[in-house]
């Protein structure tokens, strides 16, 4: 049997296990790990975490009755070790929620937190985005209401949408969010690092791009004359306070921390802990099989946050603070 980690206890590589056992872990994209005990392999837990996050989750389980409580020990150590906050599983795995202690969210999951519980104020949404460039709208709604559909996803896409993409629709700048919150009843505030249009390289011909320029002022001078807007980058500490405060954050990330390439990405953050928030990202990748379960309400620390939440070259920051 291979252990892969010396620093990681009871870690083996799923190469160990028996085939079909674990997913295929995808270069950049979430990582793939295994918990076993005995040589050869006779239990094993697997689980799926995405590179930014602190939480597991389980998507593999084989364990005879008699061995639950030691495989049980052995997840609670590794993921100790790994410095995750959350262990989380899909009602698929019952057997695991009862050997794990997992406790039922509502939420379409159960987990356990290792250390104390980041606690949202906020009943936040459960949604992922339906197309490529909804997620801006899809993070509004899911401050605004606990049941999101479809219907709203488009209608906010359609209100806020500023970009042209290089085959069709576009994404949502940061004064087109805002102004659609605004219209729904929110206090709104921009924090946004860039007095120019932005993603012009998103448009392919000079008329897209001459579009997204004017639609861009446009939004820009209603929410310079309308909102509050700050010129600066937001920092962590802001957010932190923000966020303590009850304020909801959509906040503009770089997804190539989280996958392979580099696409500006929002993503709604509404908790806060000893230096870890919790967020909702409207993107389950399905290259990895994600599910509702992998992008609602995860930890990730702070530090790591802020370095994800920079887009472009040279790059700007860009985030909307939503309070009721």
């Amino acid at each position: 049997m291979t252990r892969t980690r010396d620093t990681e206890p009871h870690r083996i590589s799923c190469a160990d296990l028996p085939a079909g056992a674990a997913p295929t872990e995808h270069e950049k994209a979430a990582h793939i790990l295994a918990v076993g005990l005995g040589d050869p392999v006779s239990a094993y837990a697997v689980f799926r975490q995405r590179r930014t996050s602190q939480m597991l989750l389980l998507v593999g389980w084989h364990c005879a009755e008699a061995d639950r409580p030691a495989l049980a020990a052995a997840v609670m150590a590794f993921a100790a070790a790994r410095k995750a906050r959350l262990i989380r599983a899909t009602p698929d795995w019952p057997e695991a929620i009862r050997a794990l202690h997992l406790a039922d969210t509502g939420r379409g999951y159960a987990q356990h937190w290792i250390g104390p519980a980041i606690t949202s104020p906020h009943d936040t949404g459960q949604f992922t985005q339906t197309t490529g460039f909804t997620c801006g709208p899809v993070a509004l709604a899911m401050a605004l209401e606990r049941t999101v559909s479809r219907s709203t996803e488009i209608a906010l896409w359609r209100e806020a949408t500023t970009l042209i993409g290089l085959n069709g629709p576009g994404g949502c700048d940061p004064y087109g969010v805002a102004l659609a919150a605004a219209r729904r009843g929110l206090t709104v505030e921009v924090w946004f690092d860039s007095d120019t249009a932005i993603l012009l390289d998103r448009g392919n011909s000079a008329e897209k791009q001459e579009l997204m320029r004017f639609v861009q002022a446009e939004f820009r001078a209603e929410a310079r004359r309308t909102l509050r807007v700050h010129p600066q980058a937001l920092t962590g500490a802001e957010l932190t306070r923000l966020i303590r405060e009850g304020a909801q954050v959509i906040l503009l990330i770089d997804q190539c921390h989280t996958h392979a390439e580099h696409a500006p990405h929002w993503v709604l953050v509404h908790a806060e802990d000893n230096g870890s928030v919790l967020l909702n990202d409207p993107w389950a990748e399905p290259d990895d099989a994600e599910t509702l379960a992998d992008v609602d309400c995860i930890p990730v620390d702070l530090g790591t946050l802020m370095r994800m939440a920079a887009y472009g070259d040279p790059a700007y920051h860009a985030a909307i603070v939503l309070r009721r």
